[in-house]
């Protein structure tokens, strides 16, 4: 299987990569940093791009060649200082919906014609619990919470578009996890999260009944 991942250098993002590549996996990683465990990688490309860029996003996307049977857009911000209504930044806004919202859809609508080579095309978009507009009974996060709401919906579009062409559109959602972001207090590791992460791709059906779903990893469905 060969995988396309945003936010390799860390986190998440790292564990996947390397997980998926100790079985056997090929992966095309997106970030700002190599990762210092990838020069000994023989199935592991990188491209240097900035989430919050555009333009070198799409740079990065045009050195992927040929197919690509998952893309999972993980690369995320909490964006410090959009903490709460009372005293958010507008920039630090902007900078959560270009590297929450727009960056993966900007990914993903560059790799459409890789993922189409693909035999999964599959698009893992990373939500989060914090995205449910269900379940904010406590506020704060404002930008992260606002940016990952806006990408559920996102999601859904993407399903309802790209749908009949075969392709399959996930908001997951990895449970808190203890990297930079998750903090050391959280529930589980990136690499249990990796590890939960690939046994979802795994499972995922070639049918489109999954398409469009807001899920956690072990496939039980969010509120919106």
């Amino acid at each position: 299987m060969r995988l396309a991942v945003s936010g390799v250098s860390r986190g998440i993002g790292e564990s996947l990569s390397r997980q998926a590549l100790a079985r056997g996996d090929s992966v095309h990683g997106l970030g700002r940093t190599l990762p210092p465990w990838a020069d000994d990688m023989k199935e592991f490309v990188f491209s240097n791009c900035d989430m919050a860029e555009p333009g070198q996003l799409v740079k990065a996307c045009s050195q992927i060649s040929g197919a690509i049977d998952v893309l999972v857009c993980n690369a995320a911000t909490f964006a410090e200082g959009a903490g709460t209504i009372e005293y958010f930044h507008p920039d630090a806004m902007s900078e959560a919906f270009s590297v929450n919202t727009m960056a993966p859809l900007i990914i993903a609508r560059s790799l459409k014609d890789n993922l189409s080579k693909g035999q999964r095309r599959l698009i893992i978009m990373m939500s989060t619990g914090n995205a449910s507009l269900q379940g904010n009974t406590t506020g704060s996060l404002l930008g992260y919470r606002l940016s990952k709401t806006a990408l559920n919906q996102a999601v859904r579009t993407l399903a309802a578009e790209w749908g009949p062409q075969g392709f399959i559109v996930v908001a997951l959602n990895p449970g808190w996890v203890r990297t930079d972001m998750g903090g050391p207090d959280a529930e589980i590791s990136a690499d249990q999260a990796a590890a939960q992460i690939l046994d979802f791709i795994d499972g995922v059906s070639l049918s489109n009944s999954i398409n469009g779903a807001f899920v956690n990893t072990d496939g039980s469905p969010l509120p919106w």
